[in-house]
């Protein structure tokens, strides 16, 4: 074990953790890199670097507005987040490793959120203008957050969105009784406030020349995500009533109800399969069935969702795919299935295997088939920038063979959470920025930063009480589509962010300190103390 010597003296910088908002500008201000952050679990899981410990801690403290500043550093839609973010978050909590109950993070964001009293007015801080042109296409939450950053940055920016409004898959497949339109509308809002232009209805490439887009703006993100749904392509996938996941809940949302049977069978184990059984239970179908490849220990849809779902009396078959579908007169009577012995093979890879001499059949007049979604290439196949089902670019900075055009969201990487997509948006509007100001657009974008990720946490300080349970509406028969999941109130707010153990701070690494205080004078909270010599002082 190698030794430091200068971390063996004696280290002159005081923290007040009563104080501290685990802000890191601290960090930033110390002249001789003697300062570091031990980052808190739930902040190293953040793909969006949300200061997560901080706005916990704030709400334990009862200071909710100094949360919201907090959070709003880092993520500017918390009311979308709060309520759909997949939360890797908790997955990492300390709470959840030490006794198997995560701080309830995601709906602490939400109860900041929904009692913000600013949020129709707030605007960020914004850069004087730049002069230079962005276009974003694509107005899901990947475009959404790199359009917002780059306007922070000072840049004029375009969002293209070829449907009727901006939101992407937020506002097509999210159902709204998991995120209520309203709700969307309003963080949306923030964007118009800051003097982003949105061009609903226009579809580059048919509605908008690229070569156009290429003359009128100095650089282009592309973010038009996974909007292809996969298909079956088995016989009888046309029959009627049989639909597929995302344009039936695109049809929800547009107020246009599918007709559903007394019997719906969904054919999926995600997110989309859940939302699209939850919402033909709303749909007026009195037994609704999901059955999925995987085995009830490995869905992919998340743990709490499918909960949601069991709990209005869905029920889920396991373990069964390689659907058949029987019909009569050209109207689906049932689907067979076999069962599934193999989901991927030895090296990972997806390859079903069923054993034939096991089948289940499932009475069924509806069935709606949400086995997946794919990326939408076709404007970067017009740019020859991509082939079918594959997409070229750098991964570091999602820049293109085509300099001027980047990529982000799922259209890069396939299906994957909200939050990861705005992950990426951000990731793409970096790119951009230093490629308009003709910066090096890879230098120390893979460092860290002064953190440290290993460290013992103290645990002697946080409540001791069970994680809080939220309130759930409970499903009042069909046309329902009241949210399901209600935000909490004040005291179970603060209590439940009293059960933080607030792992991490701020700390003198190397004890190199030369007492000049930049980090104890800019400390916004007084949190900061450096202990030097009176007569130094």
């Amino acid at each position: 074990m190698r030794i430091n010597l200068l971390e063996s003296l004696t280290d002159n910088i005081v923290i007040d953790k009563d104080k501290c908002t685990f802000c890191g500008i601290c960090v930033e201000r110390c002249v001789l890199d003697n300062l570091r952050m031990k980052l808190a679990p739930c902040r190293q899981a953040c793909p969006l670097k949300v200061n997560c410990h901080g706005y916990v801690q704030a709400i334990a403290r009862g200071q909710e507005a100094q949360g919201m500043e907090l959070l709003r550093q880092s993520l500017p839609f918390p009311g979308i987040m709060g309520r759909i973010c997949s939360q890797p978050c908790e997955e990492r909590c300390y709470r959840k490793q030490k006794e198997g109950q995560a701080v309830a993070i995601r709906s602490l964001k939400r109860y900041l959120a929904d009692m913000d009293t600013e949020a129709d007015s707030w605007l960020p801080e914004m850069a004087s203008g730049s002069g230079k042109k962005v276009a974003v296409v694509g107005a899901g939450p990947s475009g959404m957050m790199a359009s917002y950053e780059l306007r922070v940055k000072g840049h004029e920016v375009s969002l293209f969105e070829r449907e009727s409004a901006p939101g992407g898959m937020l506002r097509w497949a999210i159902p709204e009784f998991r995120l209520p339109v309203k709700v969307l509308n309003k963080e949306l809002e923030l964007l118009k406030r800051m003097g982003i232009q949105i061009e609903c209805g226009v579809s580059i490439g048919k509605d908008k020349d690229l070569e156009e887009l290429k003359r009128e703006f100095h650089a282009i993100i592309i973010a038009t995500g996974c909007v292809r749904h996969l298909t079956l392509n088995v016989q009888g996938e046309d029959l009627q009533g049989v639909y597929h996941g995302l344009p039936f809940l695109k049809e929800i949302r547009k107020g246009k109800s599918p007709e559903v049977g007394k019997k719906a069978v969904v054919i999926g184990g995600g997110n989309v399969a859940v939302d699209a059984a939850q919402s033909a239970l709303r749909l007026g179908a009195q037994e609704v069935t999901m059955v999925a490849l995987e085995s009830d220990e490995t869905l992919p849809a998340f743990s709490w969702a499918v909960e949601s779902a069991v709990s209005e009396g869905i029920k889920l078959e396991c373990s069964w795919g390689n659907p058949k579908f029987l019909s009569s007169h050209g109207r689906l009577t049932g689907i067979e299935f076999q069962r599934c012995v193999q989901v991927f093979d030895e090296s990972g890879c997806f390859m079903p295997r069923f054993d034939d001499c096991q089948l289940n059949h499932l009475e069924a007049d509806t069935a709606i088939v949400a086995i997946g979604q794919r990326a939408d290439t076709e404007l970067l196949e017009i740019l020859k920038l991509a082939q079918p089902g594959k997409v070229s670019y750098e991964p570091l900075t999602l820049q293109t063979s085509e300099e001027m055009i980047f990529i982000a969201g799922d259209l890069a990487t396939g299906p994957g959470s909200v939050v990861e997509a705005m992950a990426m948006g951000r990731q793409a509007a970096e790119s951009v920025d230093r490629f308009l100001k003709k910066e090096n657009l890879r230098y120390g974008r893979e460092y860290p930063g002064a953190v440290e990720t290993e460290f013992e946490i103290d645990t002697e300080k946080a409540l001791e009480q069970d994680r809080v349970r939220i309130a759930q509406h409970r499903y009042a028969g069909m046309g329902d589509f009241r949210e399901i999941e209600k935000g909490l109130d004040q005291k179970s707010a603060r209590l439940e962010a009293s059960r933080c153990y607030s792992c991490g701070q701020p700390f003198g690494k190397y004890r190199t300190c030369w007492f000049c205080l930049p980090c104890e004078v800019d400390c916004p909270h007084d949190a900061l103390w450096v202990d030097i010599p009176y007569l130094l002082r």
